[in-house]
């Protein structure tokens, strides 16, 4: 029983040794997060965003009336969505019949998507009544902004790789689950 105790312990010391080996450590990809570190506020966002854009106190007095507008336009919408999610929640939970359940969200996922074309009708329409008050010169530095943050969320969001389809992997790849010496893949290249 020692003997049993002492290989356990033993292999549990080698293990995790292994797991903190400091090339293993050097390795990683992601930043250190800084847990002492605020995110910068909405007040704090919403001035650096005026400061670069230059916008006069009219200006920015007409961007708040239509900031304030569009929250209200989309507050109804919003939490007609948040209802309509919660619906289907609760549909889930029931006991009554798998396709009965699954006609049900489907229908409730259709009113979804309508209120979320809705609601991105309402923000096209903000932001084209924000641009319209802006002069060129603040239009174009309002491009670039936005060219810098698709620029920074595609940088975080790698794309996702092509589709490969469903079903049947042999389907789609031939060679699915085959060895690579017995038959080789196809060489699918245009020469």
């Amino acid at each position: 029983m020692k003997k049993v105790l002492t290989y356990l312990f033993a292999i549990g010391i080698i293990s995790a040794g292994c797991g903190m080996s400091p090339t293993l450590a050097n390795t990683q990809t992601q930043p250190p997060v800084n847990f002492g570190q605020k995110p910068p506020s909405r007040e704090m966002m919403r001035q650096k965003f005026e400061q670069r854009l230059n916008l006069t106190d009219k200006q920015k007095e007409q961007a708040r009336a239509i900031h304030k507008k569009g929250r209200e336009q989309m507050k109804p919408i919003m939490d007609q969505i948040i209802y309509k999610r919660q619906e289907i929640d609760a549909i889930s939970k029931t006991k009554m019949l798998e396709r009965t359940k699954q006609e049900q969200i489907a229908e409730i996922t259709t009113q979804i998507r309508e209120l979320e074309k809705k609601a991105n009708e309402i923000r096209k329409a903000n932001s084209q009544e924000f641009e319209n008050i802006l002069n060129k010169k603040q239009k174009n530095e309002l491009a670039k902004m936005k060219a810098e943050g698709r620029a920074e969320f595609e940088k975080n969001h790698p794309a996702r790789p092509p589709f490969q389809g469903l079903g049947n992997p042999g389907l789609f790849m031939p060679n699915f689950g085959k060895t690579l010496f017995s038959n080789p893949m196809p060489d699918f290249t245009n020469k």
